[in-house]
């Protein structure tokens, strides 16, 4: 079917508010949002590019507070690791179908939100090297995929870190990777006029939808805030393996 471009339109824009709020909620989300739906209207090199410029600008306003409750030491070795292989990552988008590589994560995504909605938590610090690989693999699946929250989301709600602290985490986490996926995409010449144009339209939509989220992540329970999270990155892993 030929879509035309008001209709194209009407899809990002809702995606881009639904995106905005489970982000600002969550601290996550927006990519296994955002990225597919963009993606079945334009290609997937216009979806990952717009996405990070929207986010990069726009979440902003949630670093000083996620700044100062995050745990850093939790947060730099997992940041390096992504940051590390986010490039490569890139290329991969550039070279390679990720098709294949899609199916795999996605297996292992609900592998372990089935672990850990039963109730299961590692005890005590992760080693650092754990922490470095997780996020290697969070900065691989980024850059080739647009999804790179999974495996570090999946590994914080692993532990014993209260919402507040995943949070926290999570955000913090994406505004230090978020800035090297800028530099890689520039690098990679996909900052077009078409990116630029659909970022700007876009913009006050996901905007929005961020404060919405975030006023509402006030009222969420413990409870709450791990389901919802197991939901959607299962919902996403399901939607991978079937769309």
């Amino acid at each position: 079917m030929t879509m035309t471009w008001d209709f194209d339109l009407l899809v990002m824009a809702l995606a881009a508010f639904l995106a905005g709020a489970v982000r600002g909620f969550s601290g996550f989300g927006a990519a296994m949002i955002l990225i597919p739906a963009v993606g079945a209207v334009r290609e997937p090199a216009v979806a990952i590019p717009m996405l990070a410029l929207i986010d990069n600008i726009l979440t902003l306003p949630l670093l000083p507070k996620a700044f100062r409750m995050c745990r850093w030491r939790d947060v730099i070795p997992l940041a390096i690791g992504a940051s590390v292989a986010l490039p490569f990552g890139v290329w991969v988008l550039l070279i390679v179908d990720p098709a294949v590589l899609q199916v795999v994560i996605c297996v292992m995504i609900l592998f372990l939100v089935v672990v850990l909605s039963s109730g299961w938590r590692y005890a005590g610090q992760p080693a650092v090297a754990h922490s470095l690989g997780v996020g290697s693999a969070s900065g691989l699946l980024g850059g080739s995929t647009g999804i790179g929250g999974p495996p570090v989301i999946l590994f914080w709600l692993g532990g014993q870190s209260q919402a507040p602290q995943v949070r926290a985490n999570i955000i913090a986490y994406f505004a230090f990777t978020g800035v090297v996926n800028l530099v890689a995409l520039a690098v990679g010449g996909l900052f077009t006029r078409e990116v630029v144009s659909l970022s700007a339209l876009l913009m006050p939509v996901y905007g929005l939808a961020i404060w919405a989220g975030a006023r509402s992540f006030r009222l969420a329970s413990e409870t709450f805030f791990r389901r919802a999270a197991y939901i959607l990155i299962a919902a996403v892993a399901l939607g991978g393996l079937l769309g």
